[in-house]
């Protein structure tokens, strides 16, 4: 029965599929067991504006900058007053991603970001894999940063995430809803940091429901919403009487952040064309 539903719905969607279970079930098997503490942040509003010069093969640069709003007065904020107050932090990338066949991809990019405290520089590399699962596309990506911080706390950083994603028709128009799952590990340089600071399995994921909404060729935007959780530990606070004002322990910091990306694309020689490239199978 296994054999023949396998055969009904294909070797390779079932490897998709499998893939999809794997990096979920990692992503809860990673979790440090034992209690722990929640707290909510306050929300955050990160508009992101991006460039792309796409080439023939697909190959494509790219421009991105990126501004994180932040409600919560515990974040130290660009500016005290002015239209700045809620600006925590101001980040410039670019980048390029080399398209290798329908499947395949990777780049490289550089990125700065500065806030009121620090600022920092991060060295990418990524690879990217684009599969089906059933009438869905599965699209994995493996990312690995060197960040430089200006004070202290130089690290390494690996990044995993997932997106699924399906194209439907809304009249006329055609959008694309896409759910995402990432997460973070954190390597300091520093064996003493590391030993301090990196006590958790994972040290952050972040779950985004969004919808892409092209305009035109050329022009296309995506609302979304992400619920960010960044596992720590945190050593316990209290008044100035002594009480307890914050147990101590591990700590998930979550914080809801509704976003929008805004992206153009300016095609090499000047006319739009397809980004898709067909693999063999479907030619």
């Amino acid at each position: 029965m296994v054999l023949s539903l396998a055969s009904w719905w294909g070797v390779k969607q079932w490897k998709q599929l499998s893939g999809l279970i794997l990096f979920l079930s990692l992503s809860f098997i990673a979790q440090p067991a034992g209690a722990q503490h929640k707290v909510h942040r306050g929300g955050a509003i990160w508009p992101e504006l991006q460039v792309e010069y796409v080439l023939k093969s697909t190959s494509y640069f790219y421009l991105r900058n990126h501004y994180r709003h932040n409600w919560d007065n515990d974040f130290n904020n660009l500016r005290p007053e002015g239209p700045l107050k809620y600006l925590e932090r101001l980040q410039f990338r670019a980048g390029f991603e080399h398209v290798f066949n329908a499947h395949w991809s990777g780049g490289i990019s550089e990125s700065y970001a500065f806030e009121a405290t620090r600022k920092l520089w991060f060295n990418e590399l990524f690879a990217r894999h684009i599969g089906n699962v059933g009438h869905f596309r599965l699209t994995k990506r493996a990312f690995l940063e060197h960040i430089v911080q200006n004070n202290q706390y130089n690290r390494a950083r690996f990044r995993f995430r997932t997106d699924l994603e399906r194209d439907f028709k809304l009249g006329e128009q055609t959008i694309r809803p896409r759910l995402g799952y990432e997460l973070f590990f954190n390597h300091y340089y520093d064996p003493g940091i590391n030993e301090v600071v990196n006590t958790r399995a994972v040290d952050r994921s972040r779950l985004r429901l969004e919808i892409v909404y092209p305009i035109n060729e050329h022009l296309a935007i995506t609302p979304y919403f992400m619920r960010q959780t960044d596992f720590i530990t945190s050593l316990a606070s209290y008044d100035a009487n002594g009480n307890e004002l914050q147990p101590g322990g591990k700590q998930n910091g979550i914080t809801p952040v509704l976003g929008i990306d805004i992206r153009y694309v300016f095609y090499q020689g000047g006319a739009p064309f397809s980004r898709v490239i067909r693999s063999n199978e479907e030619q």
